[in-house]
């Protein structure tokens, strides 16, 4: 099977890395020439010290990385997600499957991103929609460390084939096919990361991290149910699975990002300097416009709003969440 991969990055050349033990090809369709060496079979920017397999190759020529394949995966940035499907649209002429490894909302109408691919691709060649997410750092997948995540789409049979396809002794697949359940989850989790690494830059503990995942986690149920999601996906890979993984490791990008941001007091000079894909920031943007519009209460992502684009310091805004009304539990 050729399998043609939107992206070149850390994630996408780790899925290359999986698939390719299962003896599928792989080619990753990128920008720079000059970050990916296809003689020696090397990511050179994110990867240096790691030999790939000879199934894995690199084009920056779209047109010929999609012929002939067989699936279509997209391991890109959501804010680029909707041009990319409409060039791949503009390409395609034959019958593939879709896969989505990209984690956010869309920047224009905050919907799921299988959305997007389902409206942008011509519906005569797409067999179906399969996003491939959960908790998995891409260093730990490329060094074959045990890692499960979630192959999501309506269709059980394309899942299915999805999961019999990539599934081997360290890389395990579970299907399931609540589409806005899990894409809100997987999407929410890195604002919620944000928030777990400003606590950590200020200094406070285990505590604060216990009582942000718990609270976060009722909060990004509260929305994922309001636009349709099942409370059951919440508490699976997708949900719970990663939000426990985005919160507690410098590994991720979001949580790394909050915790400069916690250790400056500040999020003007981080946000400046960084020159990395946060999904965080411009989810935590879509998110709170979508909980304004339906008029549901997010405090937490209330609060990353504040700090990243309002100016707020981070102690302020956690001092505001610990003196609201008091109130239950539930």
């Amino acid at each position: 099977m050729k399998i043609a991969i939107i992206g070149s990055g850390s994630w996408a050349t780790a899925l290359a890395h999986v698939f390719a033990k299962s003896e599928h090809e792989c080619v990753l369709i990128g920008r720079d020439l000059t970050s990916f060496d296809n003689q020696r079979h090397i990511n050179v920017r994110y990867f240096p010290d790691i030999v790939l397999n000879e199934r894995i190759s690199f084009t920056t020529d779209m047109k010929s990385g999609l012929k002939d394949s067989d699936m279509i995966l997209f391991c890109i940035p959501s804010s680029v997600m909707r041009s990319k499907a409409k060039e791949v649209a503009s390409l395609l002429d034959h019958k593939v499957m879709i896969l989505s490894a990209t984690k956010g909302l869309d920047c224009d109408t905050f919907e799921p991103l299988s959305n997007v691919l389902k409206e942008e691709l011509p519906s005569q060649y797409v067999e179906s929609v399969v996003s491939i997410i959960g908790p998995s750092f891409a260093e730990e997948v490329i060094q074959d460390k045990v890692t499960a995540i979630v192959a999501v789409s309506s269709n059980e049979e394309a899942a299915i084939k999805v999961q019999k396809a990539f599934s081997c002794e360290t890389f395990r697949i579970y299907t399931n096919d609540d589409e806005i359940g899990c894409q809100i989850g997987a999407a929410l989790k890195n604002v919620i990361a944000i928030a777990g690494g400003a606590i950590y830059g200020l200094g406070e503990g285990e505590n604060a991290k216990a009582a942000l995942v718990t609270r976060g986690l009722h909060e990004i149920i509260r929305l994922g149910v309001a636009l349709g999601g099942k409370v059951e996906t919440f508490y699976g890979l997708t949900g719970i699975g990663d939000l426990l993984l985005t919160c507690s490791s410098p590994k991720s990008r979001n949580f790394y990002l909050g915790l400069q941001i916690g250790q400056k007091d500040d999020a003007n000079d981080v946000l400046k300097a960084n020159k990395k894909t946060v999904e965080g920031v411009v989810t935590c943007k879509y998110a709170k416009a979508l909980a304004d519009k339906l008029g549901i209460s997010m405090p937490i992502l209330n609060g990353v709003y504040s700090v990243l684009f309002e100016g707020q310091k981070p102690s302020q805004m956690v001092h505001e969440t610990m003196v609201r009304k008091l109130k239950s539990e539930h």
